[in-house]
């Protein structure tokens, strides 16, 4: 998977995951929490990284 398919990939799952954990916080194991935020911090930076990267690149070529 290409890291700007993976960025895209995360701006639909990261908001659905924390949806459905919101929704689902009283049937949701609170081992799974863990990982959870964890993805979900990862998939945040990397996406806000690349997102940066692509502004500069923008600016560059303007």
């Amino acid at each position: 998977m290409s890291f700007e398919r993976f960025v895209r990939l995360n701006l639909i799952l990261v908001p659905a995951l924390v949806i459905g954990g919101y929704l689902l916080r009283d049937f949701i194991p609170l081992f799974l929490y863990v990982p959870a935020v964890g993805y979900c911090i990862f998939a945040g930076l990397i996406s806000f990284t690349w997102i940066l990267s692509q502004i500069e690149t923008a600016g560059k070529n303007a």
